[in-house]
């Protein structure tokens, strides 16, 4: 498959799983009239990525995380992305933490857990792909008390010159009165399980299968 083809199908899978979304925070609003509006945020981020020792499995990444353009907003949502995990080689799975900080004020950041699979044996010395799913805790400044769910696709590239990952995904923030948030959560996961389909990312001399 070519990149464009490979960008192209990602794009129409991302598309696909956030059309029945943009929904959500109606079903939201309707259910509870005094819940905080919902953001929905499909991103694009990248980064550098790297596991600091193969032996522990421990690792980080720095990034940015931004707003898709579509739907069209006049002041796109624009975060750095600060993550440290650990990477069980044996289960193919990733657990960490995470900060997302607005890139315009340092003091509005959200906070909180994010774990993932892969199929990739190797994949920090290959290549390859996570599903990440992201928790968010809580946040300070403008996203104090913050809580919400994100998935993603995370694309690595050892072989990558400048950043060596990619990832598309989505992000509903809330602060709802007790009992909302599940409603847009379950929402969420449902077209999660729908959604979760592999995809393998483009290395360097080969072409990838989705």
């Amino acid at each position: 498959m070519t990149l464009s083809a490979h960008a192209t199908r990602r794009a129409l899978r991302l598309a696909a799983l956030s059309l029945p979304l943009l929904a959500a925070p109606l079903a939201l609003m309707s259910s509870n009239a005094h819940a905080e509006p919902v953001v929905f945020v499909p991103f694009d981020g990248s980064g550098g990525a790297v596991l600091f020792d193969a032996m522990t499995g421990d690792g980080g990444w720095v990034g940015s995380i931004t707003q898709s353009p579509f739907p069209v907003v006049a002041d796109p949502l624009s975060l750095v992305s600060f993550v440290t995990f650990n990477y069980s080689a044996a289960a193919q799975t990733l657990t960490g933490q995470f900060e997302f900080t607005r890139s315009s004020d340092l003091a509005d950041t959200l906070f909180g857990l994010v774990s993932g699979t892969t199929t990739d044996a190797d994949v920090f010395a290959s290549g390859g792909q996570f599903s990440l799913d992201y928790t968010v805790l809580g946040g300070t400044g403008d996203f104090a008390g913050a809580s919400g769910y994100g998935l993603s696709f995370f694309n690595f590239d050892p072989n990558a010159a400048g950043d060596n990952y990619t990832e598309s995904g989505l992000l509903v923030l809330a602060v709802p009165e007790p009992g909302g948030l599940p409603l847009v959560a379950g929402a969420l996961l449902a077209l999660w399980g729908l959604g979760r389909q592999r995809q393998q990312p483009v290395r360097v001399g080969s072409a990838s299968t989705a």
